[in-house]
């Protein structure tokens, strides 16, 4: 039964008096299972909620409420029930190239399709109980993202350690068939599903457009703890090149009969060949922004539209130091080169090396606040960081090294500022508008999504 942890102040849990520890035994009449069944049951204007009361008092309480108005609890698990657990041993897998004395989170291998459902986060379908695919398409489960990795089924089984995971295109055309949206992706390892595997798994999913919407190719990420795992090799910038020229050949091919691009190379692919970020046209719809499919160039244009409201000069000196990681320096520094026009403003651009995880490692939300201090004690000179929320921990100022915001400054002795990774987050703390920036807007799953 789903538990309450926290309420809301002014919610209508705490009007209804619900308090932590209180489970929910059934919404008008049915049993909770899950945080799905939850999710639809609370869609009502009309509820009977049964609770049962930590001290063992069970309540029966009648609300109206709005169709949208959320009942305002955090539950004790996610899903309500339990996570469902990853059935894998990819070769790729993140979490197995983490240090092991990471905070259990961290360690944690979800693969669970409600959480796909409700956070985005991308899912194998290989643990699915009987009767799941069919929930799924009962209750509309759309969009859904999938780990895919390639088609063939000998290959995956091999790339995913799973004797079920052969049974990814069956799974794929039961839910198309069943008008269930998906977003797909492709962790792409040089020498085994790269080439001409990449040719049919992208042949093999575009045949299910518009049910399979997009499909993203990211490179394998490798950090430097890899000891006893599977031989792998990150992609060069030759290979890079390569893929890139494969996945706009292919557009050229699929854009005349879909009418749209359907399968992108990650920002990354393009960072590592060396190659210019394509235009916005190219990414369709951004859907798998999230995913690292678009973000420079959404960046990009968000900084260009907002070009012109620069203002010339500020009123007293400022000095601002920002940190990124290595896949976004390029783009951070033709921004930068432009604020830096502004009178009265410094702006120094401090491109982090992941030590921590390993140089192969590039992206922002990766850099840990140990190397952030370490690259930075003998070379700042500037009076504020500006600091991404993405390298933060979900509703905490905590560095996936369990650095906190707090130790970081006192360590630099320098004020830091946490801003959205985005070209208004960029401005508006340079300029020190810190009315205009928006509320922390926290990144469910995002660390889970990296490691997919």
């Amino acid at each position: 039964m789903p538990k309450v942890r926290t309420v809301s102040a002014d919610s209508l849990a705490e009007e209804l008096q619900i308090e932590p520890g209180d489970e929910v035994v059934s919404i008008n009449g049915q049993p909770i299972r899950d945080i799905v069944d939850l999710q639809f049951a609370l869609a009502g204007e009309y509820l009977e909620i049964e609770v049962k009361k930590c001290d063992g008092e069970e309540w029966l309480i009648e609300v109206d409420k709005a169709y949208d108005e959320m009942l305002g609890v955090e539950w004790e698990h996610a899903t309500v029930d339990r996570v469902k657990l990853c059935h894998n041993k990819c070769v790729f897998c993140f979490v197995d190239q983490i240090p092991g004395n990471m905070r259990k989170t961290l360690n944690m291998r979800d693969d669970d399709y409600r959480l796909s459902f409700l956070h985005g986060n991308f899912v194998t379908l290989t643990n699915l109980k009987s009767g799941e695919l069919e929930r799924m398409a009962e209750l509309k489960m759309s969009p859904i993202n999938i780990s895919v990795h390639t088609t063939n089924p000998e290959l995956r089984e091999q790339m995913l350690v799973n004797k079920k995971s052969g049974e990814i295109l069956n799974q794929i055309r039961y839910l198309a068939e069943h008008e269930i949206e998906m977003n797909t992706q492709i962790v792409l390892c040089p020498e085994w599903n790269d080439g001409a595997e990449l040719d049919r798994t992208i042949e093999e999913l575009a045949q299910f457009y518009p049910a399979v919407r997009t499909l993203s190719v990211v490179p394998v990420g490798l950090t430097k703890h890899r000891k006893g795992l599977s031989a792998l090799r990150g992609c060069t910038s030759i290979e890079a090149r390569r893929t890139v020229r494969q996945i706009e050949r292919w557009q050229g091919i699929l854009r005349p009969k879909l009418g749209v691009n359907f399968v992108h190379a990650s920002d990354e692919f393009y960072v590592l060949a060396n190659t210019d970020i394509p235009s916005a046209e190219y990414y369709d719809e951004f859907a798998q922004v999230e995913n690292g499919v678009g973000m420079l160039r959404t960046f990009i244009d968000e900084f260009q539209a907002l070009e012109n409201t620069l203002p010339t000069g500020l009123d007293a000196p400022r000095h601002i130091a920002i940190v990124t990681g290595t896949s976004a320096s390029k783009t951070m520094k033709e921004a930068v080169s432009k604020l830096s026009q502004i009178a009265n403003l410094a702006i120094d651009v401090h491109v982090i090396r992941n030590a921590f995880y390993g140089e192969e490692v590039t992206v922002t939300g990766l850099i840990t606040g140990q190397d952030i201090v370490h690259q930075l004690e003998t070379s700042l000179t500037a009076d504020t960081i500006l600091l991404p929320d993405v390298m933060l921990k979900d509703e905490e100022d905590v560095f996936l090294d369990d650095f906190t915001v707090q130790q970081v400054s006192e360590a630099l002795r320098c004020k830091v500022l946490i801003v959205p990774p985005t070209a208004s987050g960029l401005i508006h703390g340079a300029l020190g508008a810190l009315e205009a920036l928006p509320l922390r807007k926290r990144y469910e799953g995002t660390f889970a999504r990296a490691m997919a």
